[in-house]
């Protein structure tokens, strides 16, 4: 018997057990990325350097100090990636035609084919996924998602209040 939005409600372990197994789910979902195709594999990248590099992926690119915040490190670090990635021709720094004291950094022709490949292999891999799925599955999943979504919409604007 599938549980109803009642049941739930009524049982906080079976949603506490539901929601465990969804995060073990999405925690397993990053696990199976991990395979020898995958264009990230033979990047040589180390996940601090992917996060700049996507950092630095946005339109006109970024400055250090929101790379800093946006990767989760620390501005010393991000320093040394930058140079780490700028050696391997997959970022460069510019001055900020906005204030000429301030840096950005943008992609390089090398980093954006970079980040366009592996953007190209995740969307393959999720399109391949979602044609196995049956239509009620299809149907679960997006309005799991839209839920999932305006969940996160919700806790992201009073977090910023």
């Amino acid at each position: 018997m599938i549980p109803t939005d009642s049941d739930t409600r009524d049982a906080p372990e079976l949603r506490e057990a539901k929601v465990r197994a969804i995060m073990r789910l999405l925690l397993r979902k990053g696990e199976l990325e991990l395979d020898d195709r995958h264009p990230l594999f033979d990047s040589g990248l180390t996940i601090p350097q992917m996060r700049v590099l996507f950092c630095a992926s946005r339109r006109g690119g970024a400055r250090p100090g929101f790379i800093a915040e946006r990767a989760r490190m620390a501005p010393p670090n991000v320093t040394s990636v930058v140079d780490r990635l700028a050696e391997r021709n997959l970022v460069r720094r510019e001055p900020d035609p906005e204030d000429g004291r301030a840096t950005i950094v943008l992609l390089t022709e090398d980093g954006k084919r970079l980040v366009r490949a592996i953007a190209a292999a995740h969307g393959e891999r999720l399109q391949q996924a979602l044609d196995d799925l049956q239509a009620d599955e299809l149907e679960a999943l997006e309005t799991g998602l839209r839920a999932l979504v305006r969940a996160m919409d919700v806790t992201a604007t009073t977090s910023e209040d």
